[in-house]
């Protein structure tokens, strides 16, 4: 029986060690709970919920309203070409083929004053002005250049909510005017909507033509010649030259005389008239004599 009872003791004293040995196994696997799921990272000095420490700023993407600018791009040129109207011409090619348009041209022979000068004023794409200006500066030498940029932003978005400002009333007024009962009332809403709708289109107009310069960059362009009247004079080079040279001082000299025989022709008649009046009165004189 002693035996018994000894195995028995010892059978249960195992199975006692073995279940505490097993509850401290689970409960280290365990671990801290985390309350609401909040992860093992959140804890700062063993305590749960304590803040992180803030992480260093990020260089994030620019803005919206800094990279939506509208920016109003211009340029001038002058340009000392031999022949301006040809260079204009090449110009208005030139932007043609950049899908844009020439607004206006004016041209001075600049025979009493100088040089002779064309200018035109071109409307390019913004996104095509620079390849434009440098396809010009091949037209001739350069004697100015110059590029400018403005920032319109502020003036579009001041537009912008006007019109919309402005739309807003018009549909308020529109709807007073359906649900007007009092003749009175009505003619009174007819009148501001009228002012309204002017400032409306008006106010529109105004941001289609700052549209069209965002849109649009315009190039002043003025062509000078390279000499007073026109073209550089003719050279003349080789023995061939020569010859040309003198066929020209011929029909040049030829073409003198011929204008001064037109400037002394009227004089030549007065004078041939006074001589024949002369010679009458000396034959009538010579005729009375004995």
């Amino acid at each position: 029986m002693s035996r018994i009872s000894c195995r028995l003791n010892r059978n249960w004293l195992a199975l006692a060690i073995t279940s505490i040995a097993t509850l401290g196994v689970l409960t280290a696997c365990a671990g801290p709970s985390l309350p609401d799921n909040t992860p093992a990272s959140s804890f700062k000095d063993g305590v749960a919920g304590a803040p992180e420490a803030p992480a260093p700023p990020e260089q994030g993407p620019m803005p919206v309203q800094d990279a939506q600018r509208d920016v109003v791009k211009t340029a001038s040129m002058t340009i000392r070409v031999a022949n301006t109207s040809e260079a204009a011409d090449k110009a208005a090619v030139m932007v043609e083929d950049a899908d844009g348009r020439v607004d206006s041209r004016s041209e001075d022979a600049g025979s009493d004053r100088g040089l002779a000068r064309t200018s035109v004023v071109l409307r390019v794409p913004v996104a095509k002005l620079d390849g434009v200006v440098r396809d010009l500066k091949t037209l001739g030498s350069v004697q100015t250049a110059e590029t400018r940029a403005e920032d319109v932003t502020a003036q579009r978005v001041d537009m912008d909510a006007r019109i919309k400002a402005l739309q807003t009333s018009v549909d308020r007024l529109l709807a007073i005017m359906r649900d007007a009962k009092d003749p009175e009332a009505l003619i009174s809403a007819e009148n501001a909507l009228s002012q309204r709708q002017a400032d409306l289109d008006s106010l529109r107009a105004q941001r289609d033509a700052l549209g069209d310069r965002i849109e649009y960059s315009t190039v002043d362009v003025t062509f000078v010649a390279e000499t007073i009247g026109g073209p550089a004079p003719k050279e003349y080079q080789g023995f061939v030259g020569q010859i040309e040279r003198g066929w020209d001082a011929m029909v040049s000299v030829v073409g003198n005389l011929v204008l001064l025989f037109g400037l002394l022709l009227p004089w030549l008649a007065v004078l041939a008239v006074a001589g024949g009046i002369g010679y009458g009165l000396i034959r009538l004189l010579r005729a009375r004599r004995p």
